[in-house]
């Protein structure tokens, strides 16, 4: 199996993982708002590529809210809520958030993505030094 095509099988264990339930049941809670026409354009499901060991997905739908995963090695982080753009910036507002109880901090509650052509670009809110920079590592692709 390919990683595009494992993606979405790894983005269902992680959100299962993380919140306890299947994201198809997670799709039925979603709050149905119709996105403004500039974000419906980016409404779709992304990969993150440029990171070494790492699996990423993020799935923004055209009713403003999100749904991401990130893991590394033994690290499962899952997030919902809503997302909005503004110029070249998408910004995702956690609502709901699956993290390591012994690890407190890797939760947050906003995060960042610069829109670079059909690209988003993560400013990962836990690297608070990179961050400030302004300094930013992979993408997410759109599948």
């Amino acid at each position: 199996m390919n990683a595009r095509r494992a993606l979405p099988v790894v983005a269902a264990m992680a959100f299962a993982l993380a919140f306890g339930a299947a994201p198809a049941a997670m799709a039925q809670d979603a709050t149905q708002h119709a996105a403004p026409a500039t974000q419906s354009a980016l409404a779709g499901e992304y990969h993150l590529d440029g990171v070494m060991e790492t699996g990423s997905g993020l799935l923004l739908r055209e009713d403003g809210t999100f749904e991401w995963f990130f893991t590394y090695g033994a690290l499962d982080l899952g997030a919902r809520g809503k997302w909005t753009r503004e110029g070249d910036t998408v910004e995702l507002a956690v609502e709901e958030m699956g993290f390591p109880p012994q690890l407190p901090e890797t939760q947050f509650d906003r995060m960042r993505l610069r829109v670079d052509g059909s690209d988003l670009v993560p400013a990962w809110p836990w690297d608070m030094d990179a961050f400030r920079k302004g300094e930013e590592r992979g993408a997410y692709v759109r599948e």
